[in-house]
Order: C-alpha cells, then structure tokens, then sequence
C-alpha cells in the first residue's frame, strides 16, 4: 500500500486528514485574534502610535527648619533630594523654597526686619542655576522655584497618533532635581533709633520651607471611533 492509499485509503483516514487541516487553517487565525485582543486590552504595543488618556497622580511633599536669628545671624537649611526616596516611576516636576518671617513689633514700616536669602544648587543634578533675593519680614519673604520637569501642569489632557513611549519621555524628568539643595538665610534687624530699639526687637523666628512636586503618569489607551 503506497502512501496516497494510506492517507485517503479508508474514511478514518479521511476523516482525520480533514480535521487535521481544519486546525491547521484556525489554530493560526484564533492565536492572532487573541494575540489582538490582549494587545488591545493592555493598551496596545509601547512603541505603537495610538490615542491616549493621560492622567497624572500629584504628591506635594514639605519640610521646614526654623531657627531664632538675631542680627546678622544665618540660618543653613539643607534638603537632600534622593531618588530612593521616591516610588516607582514617580518623577519630579517642580522644587519650591519659601523663607519667612514676622516682624509684628516694630513701630513702623521704615523698622521691618529682613532676610537675605541665597540658594546653591552646585550640588543637585540638572544645570540649574544658583539664585538670590531679599524680602521684608511681613511673612513670606523671599521665595524661590525650580522646574525640574518642564511643560509640566498636572492637567490631564489626551492625545492621538503618538506612542505611549513617547509620552512616558515626555514626562520622565531624566533624573534632574536629586541631590543636596541649599540655602542660606541671614536676618537684618532694623530697630527705630534711640535705646528703645533694641528692647523692642533683637531678633526674628526665620523659616525655610522646602516644597516639592512630584508625580506619576497614568496612560489609558483610548477605543478608535
């Protein structure tokens, strides 16, 4: 019996022959459609260009240090931005610093204490650049703002022909922000003249507030209308 007789010999054979085939042909197609199916159910490929539902979750993070200064007296405040502190895939959008005070005992305007403040930034990753500025103690004095992530709102918003890698490097903040930032403050007291100056006021309560914005991305594939 030759191998054409063994194979359409008997309707057995047939029989299996065609069954054979028939999994052959739909094994394929039923492994593709699933294969879609889980595509589109995970939000498509990464690097496939889609619409998108983008979603951010904001965390605003503070830490003050507060000391009494008298005159010409600094006050050193230090925040350590480390990357190991943060969750996964969170990122950093903004760095704000806030030094106040309140001179609520001096006779007048022309007696407001003041601070000088000035931020170092040599030791945090990014090029940032170091700032100064001075401020009347009539609450918050002097303040500072760094943007580590730029465009960065906070808004959702959504988007089209675009992949979900793209948008991930939109929003990833390269590892700028982290290290030692700084700043130094120094108080000016400024008494009305005469020797009651100096028993009305020798000193002011000085704070710096660090402020930090962080966030994660959320990517939500959108269904093609």
């Amino acid at each position: 019996m030759d191998l054409m007789q063994k194979l359409f010999g008997t309707q057995r054979a047939i029989t299996m022959v065609v069954v054979s085939l028939m999994f052959a042909i739909a094994f394929p197609a039923y492994f593709s459609v699933m294969g879609g199916m889980v595509e589109v159910m995970d939000g498509g490929s990464s690097g496939a260009a889609g619409n998108w539902q983008v979603n951010f979750t904001t965390t605003v993070s503070e830490i003050s240090d507060s000391a009494m200064l008298s005159d010409g007296e600094t006050l050193e405040s230090a925040y350590e931005l480390d990357r190991s502190n943060l969750g996964d895939d969170e990122m950093i959008a903004f760095v704000n610093i806030t030094v106040s005070c309140n001179d609520n005992d001096e006779p007048g305007p022309t007696s407001t204490d003041s601070v000088d403040a000035e931020v170092d930034v040599s030791g945090v990753e990014g090029g940032f650049e170091d700032d100064a500025g001075s401020g009347n103690c009539n609450g918050d004095a002097v303040s500072f703002s760094y943007i580590v992530t730029p465009e960065w709102s906070g808004a959702p918003y959504m988007v089209g022909d675009v992949s979900k890698n793209d948008i991930l490097a939109k929003w990833n903040d390269g590892g700028n922000g982290t290290g030692e930032w700084l700043c130094s403050v120094t108080l000016q007291v400024n008494n009305p003249p005469g020797p009651v100056g100096n028993i009305i006021d020798n000193g002011e309560d000085v704070t710096v507030t660090w402020t930090v914005t962080t966030y994660t991305v959320e990517i939500t594939a959108m269904a093609d209308e």
